[in-house]
């Protein structure tokens, strides 16, 4: 063990308590695909990310489609205690003011405004309409700009309407609209909600059943980190899909339980954060919830790997520390995670995210 970690702190462990018996629900078949035949993944598991979650959870992979999915698990009227330390409560951090920085930041700024005024329709300013050839010429650089605005396709003549599910603090609806999308948000934790629309965005309070019964509303449909919380994914997609207009775009973007990350980390890995995390996907059995909703073949998208962030977390929880505690690590594992990153360009099914879209067919 690297000599630079020491014995954790006096972390909160909430987990020495147990979750509200009258606030678990048992499940009995794949949330995914209903098949029944399973294995034990793990037992034991508690929420030594954000340490908020009372109770120890089982984990168990479907034979068939291996996703993996907690049972037994909060009941929708419970899962709220799960929540109170939640990242989406802090309000959306601000850009830095133009005039605050240094000439190369300043340059950036400029480039970037004029690749995303010309992709995205953004009307940033200063820009650079040389950034385009720039940010192309850099394609990890576009992978992580193209992910920050969600792979959103250009804007439709006349205007088009966007919904972010789990919209948190309203980071991305504001991103998106300054694109000019006519934005909507939904969430479900009254505390994210109040933050987005503080900021003058239009948030309900809620989940996608909020819009049940209505159809063809949206052009695209943005769901990130999101299909994970969810008690009855396929119903989401397949209200997603009611939501949009034909020929509209579904973006999502979940943990994937086939990743390298996981299979190093187990227990540990960033990626589990149980039990907030009620189902875990694969690129195979996202791919089949897809279909099973109503889309087409969906497909991939790149995006920068986020396995040093993961890893460093992972290693944090495993040595007993919390996620983000900055700790120094062994120079090799730091590469070992750089390399991770490289293979999962080289193995999609193999990377700590799964990001997909999928079009509505056209009637």
């Amino acid at each position: 063990m690297n000599s630079n970690v020491n014995n954790p702190k006096n972390l909160a462990e909430p987990w020495t308590k147990p979750w509200p018996e009258n606030g678990l629900e048992s499940v009995k078949q794949c949330p995914v695909c209903n098949e029944i035949d399973r294995k034990i993944l793990h037992t034991d598991l508690v929420d030594n990310v954000f340490r908020a979650a009372p109770g120890k959870w089982t984990l168990w992979q479907c034979a068939k489609c291996r996703s993996a999915y907690l049972d037994p698990r909060p009941t929708l009227e419970t899962i709220h205690l799960a929540y109170a330390n939640y990242y989406t409560h802090q309000e959306a951090s601000k850009k830095d003011d133009y005039s605050s920085l240094s000439f190369f930041r300043k340059l950036r700024r400029r480039l970037v405004n004029g690749y995303t005024n010309w992709r995205y329709s953004t009307q940033a300013t200063p820009s650079n309409s040389f950034g385009v050839l720039v940010i192309f010429a850099m394609p990890n650089f576009k992978k992580l700009l193209d992910r920050e605005y969600r792979n959103i396709p250009e804007l439709p003549e006349g205007g088009g309407a966007l919904l972010d599910i789990g919209c948190g603090n309203g980071a991305f609806l504001s991103l998106a609209a300054s694109c000019g999308w006519n934005v909507a948000g939904l969430d479900p934790d009254p505390q994210a909600a109040y933050l987005a629309s503080r900021q003058g965005l239009t948030v309900y309070e809620g989940g996608i059943e909020y819009f049940e019964g209505k159809s063809q509303m949206f052009d695209v449909i943005t769901l990130n980190h999101v299909i994970e919380h969810v008690h009855e994914p396929i119903k989401v997609l397949k209200l997603c899909h009611e939501l949009l207009k034909p020929g509209g775009q579904l973006w999502l973007e979940t943990p994937n339980i086939d990743s390298f990350g996981y299979a190093r980390f187990k227990k540990n890995w960033r990626g589990l954060e149980t039990p907030r995390h009620l189902i875990l996907f694969n690129r195979s059995s996202l791919t089949q919830a897809f279909i099973s909703a109503g889309f087409p073949l969906p497909n991939d998208c790149a995006r920068p790997s986020p396995c040093v962030g993961i890893f460093m977390a992972s290693f944090a929880m495993e040595h007993g520390y919390a996620p983000y505690q900055l700790l120094k690590v062994p120079k090799i594992f730091h590469w070992q995670a750089i390399m991770t990153g490289y293979a999962g360009n080289l193995l999609p099914f193999r990377r700590e995210f799964i990001t997909m879209t999928a079009r509505k067919m056209k009637l």
